[in-house]
């Protein structure tokens, strides 16, 4: 399957964005022979392959949400990050990090039936999105009255959603925010490990715990992307966040089977520290 197709079929807001590069479309015609542009092009050829490696080896929320879903993570009230919070992030980096919470807060209402949650959530979505000046994704496909008109249709919202991701890696493609981009997915990856942490605390559903054991490897790839951006002291601090997190998944993917009702809370532990840390900024 090609790139435009998984981002038709899998797609949800900002969470394509990781396939565009920042020159793409840039016009080589003028190089001349000092190499000092051949060399920026090949840096650009290999920053492209490596996000695009990183998205074809990524599941979206939706996708995500869907495999905990089939996995037996049933919707638990008042777990997902308040829709009314969506209006209190003023930073770039707060509202991208919970823009990515709140895409997947959005997948895990739709695919429970939580219909007005989810249109909750959808507009949470475009707040942010606003926000962060990416409003023609939803102005230039009327989207908000088309998801009211389809709440209870699962196949169609997860159309408009897929519709929603590909307006987003058009625009980003087109603005060069790759950064946006990455804490979305870092978002999302927080706020479905929160939510599956939280179900696994009060019951120890093997499943849902092997999901989120395989969550490990995209985790590993979005730490060595955001190391891009180490020189920031936000990006950093999250570097070592999920870094740390990465570690407990490591045991627990490990053989050393006696650690890892220890490792397991330890897990639970900094995982609800950063979803909790990151919420609650602004």
């Amino acid at each position: 399957m090609n790139f435009k197709s998984r981002l038709a079929t899998a797609g949800i807001i900002l969470s394509v964005a990781f396939g565009c590069n920042q020159n793409t479309d840039k016009d080589t015609s003028g190089l001349d022979s000092t190499g000092a542009d051949s060399s920026m092009t090949a840096r650009d050829a290999e920053a492209e392959t490596k996000t695009q490696d990183f998205i074809q080896s990524l599941p979206s929320p939706i996708h995500v949400a869907r495999i905990f879903q089939r996995a037996g993570l049933k919707y638990i009230s008042g777990i997902t990050n308040p829709a009314a919070n969506s209006s209190k992030y003023m930073s770039p980096y707060s509202k991208s990090i919970n823009l990515g919470m709140y895409t997947t807060d959005l997948a895990y209402c739709t695919f429970n039936d939580q219909s007005q949650e989810a249109i909750s959530y959808f507009k949470a979505v475009k707040t942010l999105t606003d926000g962060l000046n990416l409003t023609s994704i939803f102005e230039s496909t009327n989207m908000v009255p088309r998801f009211e008109q389809n709440i209870g249709n699962k196949d169609s919202l997860v159309t408009l959603m897929a519709t929603m991701s590909m307006e987003s890696d058009i625009l980003l493609k087109q603005t060069s925010r790759l950064d946006i981009a990455y804490l979305s997915f870092a978002g999302a990856w927080i706020e479905s490990a929160y939510i599956a942490t939280q179900m696994l605390k009060n019951k120890r559903n093997p499943d849902i715990l092997k999901r989120l054991l395989d969550q490990n490897n995209s985790l590993g790839k979005l730490i060595a992307l955001l190391k891009e951006y180490d020189d920031k002291q936000e990006f950093g601090a999250l570097i070592t966040s999920l870094s740390d997190i990465k570690t407990s998944l490591d045991v627990l993917n490990s053989e050393n089977t006696t650690t890892h009702e220890e490792e397991f809370k330890k897990l639970v532990s900094k995982v609800e520290k950063l979803r909790n840390d990151r919420v609650n900024d602004n």
